[in-house]
């Protein structure tokens, strides 16, 4: 029993003495981090520096200005101005409004006080009633929309009354009145026409020649007239009008002139003629916007 106690005393005391040697060899703490003191900024790593970017406007250079070097004694050739363009026209549907515009005040006038209407009385031989007008018209600018009124003689108006205002640079229409005239002697014999007169065609011509750029001619009377050369600035001379009148004679076998006693000079059947004489002059022409030619 003794025995027993002794052997047990002595694994007490060996377990004691492992314990003791086991807590001497332990691992040892980390050493203790210091912290900053609250408040103190920390210095940070330099960043990697980034590539420098090549500035768009230099120290010296305001943001305006472009750095454009020019050689010494740099010798300035002359310009050379050619001839100005033709200014721009108005648009198509403004040039209508202008023309509608032209033609509703042509039409009021054309047998009132602004047209000069009066009525003739002649004596012998003829004894003959004269009603007639003093023509009246607008010249329109294509390229400004400007409107210029026009007023010419009885039976007539003058080219020059309409170059009077015209630019060299500029193109025109010419809207002019054929007022309704008539003749009566001895309670019959009316006498009236409507469409261009050959003077109006030779005048455009003549118009052209001088420089001038008449675009088309339009004639208000029972109906609205239009005429206007194929090719631009293709009005025909008076000569060559007269050419192709007799042409068209010729072929149809018939005259279309006439001389009247009362007034002693030629007329010209053109409400007739017209038709013919545009095909023949290689011209538009319409009546009341239909077209004939």
């Amino acid at each position: 029993m003794c025995r027993n106690i002794c052997l047990g005393f002595l694994a007490l005391l060996a377990i004691l003495v492992l314990a003791a040697n086991a807590g001497c060899s332990g691992p040892e703490h980390p050493p203790a981090v210091t912290q900053a003191p609250s408040g103190t900024a920390t210095t940070p790593l330099p960043a990697t520096p980034a590539a420098s970017a090549t500035p768009l406007v230099t120290a010296t250079q305001s943001a305006h200005e472009t750095n454009v070097l020019q050689p010494a004694n740099t010798t300035i050739a002359p310009v050379t101005i050619g001839p100005s363009p033709t200014p721009t026209q108005i648009s198509e549907a403004a040039l209508n409004a202008r023309i509608v515009d032209a033609r509703n005040k042509l039409e009021m006038f054309i047998d009132s006080d602004v047209a000069d209407t009066e009525i003739v009385h002649t004596g012998s031989p003829h004894n003959c009633d004269v009603k007639k007008s003093k023509e009246i018209g607008y010249l329109i600018d294509v390229n400004t929309g400007e409107s210029t009124f026009i007023k010419g003689d009885y039976w007539s108006i003058n080219a020059n009354l309409f170059s009077g205002p015209m630019r060299k640079d500029r193109e025109y229409i010419i809207i002019h009145t054929h007022p309704r005239m008539w003749v009566t002697c001895g309670g019959s014999g009316i006498y009236s026409l409507y469409t261009f007169s050959i003077g109006d065609l030779a005048a455009t011509a003549n118009l052209t020649k001088q420089g001038y750029q008449v675009q088309k001619l339009i004639a208000i009377a029972d109906k609205d007239y239009r005429i206007w050369p194929y090719e631009r600035d293709g009005w025909k001379t008076d000569t060559d009008i007269m050419h192709a009148v007799d042409r068209i004679e010729t072929r149809v076998g018939r005259p279309f002139s006439y001389y009247d006693p009362v007034f002693e000079q030629t007329f010209y059947d053109v409400d007739n003629l017209m038709p013919l004489l545009a095909e023949e002059l290689n011209y538009h022409y319409t009546v009341n916007n239909n077209i004939i030619n």
